[in-house]
């Protein structure tokens, strides 16, 4: 099969895809009759070419399963190709969860333009942007940053997964990101909050023990309106090492307004020190829920170390 030039190749393909309608065993005579080369030109020539969406996504789960580096520029391509309806963009996402697999820095300029592109559709911008933080490369961080901070981006789940992605590059850079979105006018936005979550879940990626910065988000984040955003920088502080850390999440404990915050913050606290902090919740002026709720981990802490 090596000999075969384009055009026999091609007379080789359809007459093999004549009678086929399970591409699985399809592909796998394909893998014992041709050679690598061979077998390059075929798939780059279907996902090319084929109006075949099954064959396409069978190629593409295929190469997923593989991890053959030979067919990624196929796969870049293919992403890159001027095509949106709806089976096609389910296709490229494929694709480009394929292409994050891999890991391979030679897909990042393809993707940036991929999330960079307005035009596309919100999934395929949102799954480059998880792509170029799986893959880690810091050279994303500028386009990663200007889409997270671009207050006319329409899409919050492209935002979102920006700053996941920017947590992903473990570049502290990104504090300073994420300190300009908690400071913009938008807090008011219900949608909003859910952005400031996934702020405080990237930075829990960062090393930001000593940092300045990051600890001066964190406490903003603590007097959060959204219950949920105080409850992720109750845990962000517990797995941060930052010393003030017992005494942020105490301050929660005693003053938050909302039980399910308490019952995080101890919780924390537990996690940080010991069961002494259960004792003081049961033996002091608490809400009946929360010394109920101390009296619970401490039966599952004594069962656990029966």
């Amino acid at each position: 099969m090596g000999e075969k030039n384009l055009e026999n190749i091609i007379s080789y393909l359809n007459d093999k895809l004549k009678h086929k309608n399970d591409y699985v065993s399809f592909l796998k005579e394909l893998k014992k009759e041709c050679d690598l080369e061979t077998l390059n030109t075929i798939y780059g020539y279907i996902l090319e070419n084929s109006p075949d969406n099954k064959l396409i996504d069978c190629i593409i789960r295929d190469i997923n399963s593989t991890k053959n580096k030979n067919f990624l520029p196929f796969l870049i391509d293919f992403i890159l190709r001027q095509n949106n309806n709806n089976d096609f963009l389910n296709l490229k996402v494929l694709a480009i969860k394929t292409i994050s697999n891999f890991k391979d820095t030679s897909s990042v300029t393809a993707l940036m333009y991929c999330l960079n592109d307005k035009n596309s559709n919100y999934k395929l911008r949102l799954a480059s942007a998880e792509a170029l933080g799986k893959i880690g490369d810091k050279n994303a961080f500028d386009t990663l940053g200007n889409i997270a901070c671009d207050e006319k981006e329409k899409s919050t789940y492209v935002k979102e997964s920006a700053v996941i992605a920017l947590g992903m590059l473990g570049d502290k850079r990104a504090l300073k990101v994420f300190n300009s979105i908690i400071n913009t006018k938008q807090m008011f936005l219900s949608k909003f909050s859910y952005l400031k979550e996934r702020i405080i879940e990237a930075m829990s990626k960062l090393d930001i023990e000593k940092d300045a910065l990051a600890l001066d988000i964190l406490k903003k984040s603590l007097l959060d309106p959204s219950e949920r955003v105080r409850i992720g920088a109750i845990e962000t502080l517990m797995n941060s090492n930052i010393d003030k850390s017992y005494d942020l999440i105490y301050e929660r404990l005693k003053f938050d307004d909302s039980i399910e915050v308490k019952k995080n913050a101890l919780v924390a606290l537990y996690n940080i020190s010991d069961r002494r902090i259960l004792d003081e919740i049961i033996n002091n002026d608490y809400e009946n829920e929360l010394k109920n709720y101390a009296k619970e981990i401490i039966k599952e802490y004594e069962e656990n170390n029966e």
